[in-house]
């Protein structure tokens, strides 16, 4: 393998991959990645078995060929070579010697031919959205899932292919966040899949700009496509819960709030609150909302945002990172707060298709 390379072109397909490479493996090729280099591109991939990553970026190839180099070496000596473009060849040894203006380094590699085969998407069914679409959709629902691994389906994100619409869900049984949109997909191919959150928050931190993705699915497995950034994950095995039957179908009050205004001042009066003591409380009152956190031996804190409500009086305790969470994913000036009592579950939604479920804390 021979190639010129611009330096940010190759650090940024770097940094695209570079974070699913398990250093602590028992198998030292996964520690590696990938180097393709044929058709005027270079092909960097990376995987942890489980999860699969691959980038694309221009290069002028010399002489195709392919190889593998450890992954935080390779990052480290392209991040600190001097110039703007960097020489790049490999030997028959697979030693891999990086040229710049200046300096020169010579990295030991392992042969392609040791790195794992990607699977299959033939067969594969295809949905195609745009990719800042799914982004959000994503970015709106992951921080609901859970991490406990007595529950493996709820480590994830589910995408919902039915009724011609494809709705994303995450819940860790305490909260759950759903958003919705409208989408074309191909006649019969409905089809509820689970995305880990690993491959959720890869996609999230890879993928950026407008244009298409395209999600392809096989039972077990499943790609997410840009054409510059390929993502590939197992998919969690399982059924997801009956989210539907979770979602209280009436609220006794509704008030609208300004969503800056909410979240800046729960972030403030949870300033106060510890981790034995981590709540705040929200009185809804005649048109003002009143924060306060009481924590012993810490000190108190209260804010007060001002709300139309003209009903009776409620007072609902919440963990302020509950609260915070989807509020920060949110681009709206207002959300709406659906409450019924200090038991029941609570709504947040916006004027979009989004709803996010909150259980308030039992205080004594």
């Amino acid at each position: 393998m021979k190639i010129k390379i611009a330096k940010e072109n190759l650090l940024n397909a770097l940094q695209k991959v570079q974070t699913v490479v398990n250093p602590r493996s028992p198998l030292p090729v996964l520690a590696n990645i990938l180097f393709e280099a044929r058709n005027g591109e270079l092909r960097l991939t990376a995987t942890d078995l489980d999860m699969t990553i691959r980038a694309t970026t221009a290069a002028a190839v010399d002489e195709p060929g392919a190889t593998t180099l450890p992954a935080k070496r390779i990052f480290n000596i392209i991040r600190e070579s001097p110039g703007s473009e960097l020489d790049l060849r490999t030997d028959d040894k697979h030693i891999t010697t990086v040229l710049t203006e200046s300096a020169e380094f010579r990295l030991h590699g392992i042969s392609e031919e040791d790195f794992p085969a990607q699977p299959p998407f033939a067969d594969a069914v295809v949905y195609t959205l745009e990719r800042g679409a799914l982004r959000t959709m994503l970015q709106r629902t992951a921080y609901a899932t859970s991490t406990d691994e007595g529950r493996k389906i709820l480590n994830g994100v589910l995408l919902s292919f039915k009724d011609e619409k494809l709705t994303v869900v995450a819940t860790d049984g305490r909260r759950l966040a759903l958003v919705e949109q409208e989408v074309e997909y191909p006649q019969g191919a409905e089809t509820d899949l689970v995305l880990p959150s690993k491959a959720v928050n890869e996609f999230i931190h890879s993928v950026g700009g407008e244009g298409p993705v395209k999600i392809r699915v096989t039972p077990n497995q499943v790609s997410l496509d840009t054409g510059e950034v390929v993502l590939q994950s197992k998919l969690l095995e399982g059924t997801f819960p009956n989210y539907r039957q979770v979602i209280p179908a009436e609220m006794q009050t509704r008030v609208a709030i300004n969503r800056e205004a909410l979240m800046s001042a729960v972030r403030r009066v949870a300033l106060l609150t510890s981790e034995s003591s981590n709540s705040v409380t929200l009185t809804f009152g005649r048109n003002k909302l009143d924060i306060t956190a009481v924590t012993p031996d810490v000190g108190e804190a209260r804010e007060t945002v001002g709300i139309k409500h003209s009903g009776k009086e409620i007072k609902i305790a919440f963990n302020p990172d509950y609260l915070i969470d989807p509020l920060k994913t949110l681009n709206v000036d207002e959300v709406f707060f659906e409450i019924s009592d200090d038991l029941s579950p609570n709504l947040i939604k916006t004027a979009d298709p989004f709803l996010y479920i909150i259980m308030p804390l039992r205080t004594s």
